[in-house]
């Protein structure tokens, strides 16, 4: 039997000074697209081998943490990805970082996100998404001259080969995005990469934060996703 895999991972690094959104592709956010039945080979995701990292900053910090896949699937064929989806498990969303900070004050925030200011989990404990196109990428990449990273790929795919579109739901709101990704097919597995930020304030997460100490509406995120056969 062979076995393939879907991965999609985002890297989180230390930010040295300006606590700006990390300097990534930004997804193109449209209105939710029809989702087509998909062809191809069914991959169960490894939910233990796969997570979501995310980025949020504000003016005077910024903080890491993941978040827990539940539970979805991938369809591939022989050459390329060619579908699926997954369910976030948005109790699971964790502040881990960044290196050094306060667990008590992370522990706090952990709460906070997970009230009606931020994602009011009680309502609404699932978020999901569900690919709605592959493309191959027709775009060009442009370097960035963020000076808390060393190279492009710190929080950008430096040579992407796919544009993947898909829905996106949080809080009950469904938004189409597109970002690009990596991806390359084996006869053994799927590999990709994407990293990308998000406005928050599409999907109504809107706490502002301290008048002094604004919370940017830019997350960056990436994704590392493992399905197999």
């Amino acid at each position: 039997m062979i076995k393939k895999s879907f991965i999609v991972l985002g890297t989180v690094v230390l930010f040295a000074a300006c606590n700006n959104a990390p300097e990534s592709d930004k997804a193109v956010t449209t209105d939710a697209k029809e989702v087509t039945a998909a062809e191809g080979t069914v991959l169960k995701v490894d939910t233990a081998a796969s997570k979501i990292n995310w980025v949020a900053t504000k003016v005077s910090a910024y903080h890491t943490g993941t978040i827990n896949i539940k539970n979805g699937e991938v369809k591939a064929n022989d050459s390329s990805l060619t579908g699926g989806n997954f369910v976030l498990d948005m109790n699971s969303i964790l502040v881990s970082g960044p290196a050094g900070s306060d667990a008590g004050m992370n522990t706090k925030l952990n709460g906070h996100l997970k009230s009606a200011d931020f994602f009011d989990v009680e309502k609404n404990p699932e978020a999901t998404f569900v690919i709605t196109g592959v493309q191959t990428f027709s775009g060009t990449v442009k370097d960035t001259t963020d000076p808390r990273q060393e190279s492009i790929s710190e929080y950008k795919v430096a040579n992407p080969t796919h544009t993947i579109s898909g829905n996106l739901t949080i809080k009950g709101i469904t938004k189409n995005i597109s970002f690009p990704a990596k991806i390359s097919v084996s006869p053994t597995g799927v590999d990709a990469i994407a990293k990308f930020n998000i406005d928050r304030t599409q999907w109504n997460i809107v706490y502002p934060g301290k008048p002094d100490d604004l919370i940017r509406n830019d997350i960056h995120l990436g994704i590392a996703l493992k399905a197999t056969r």
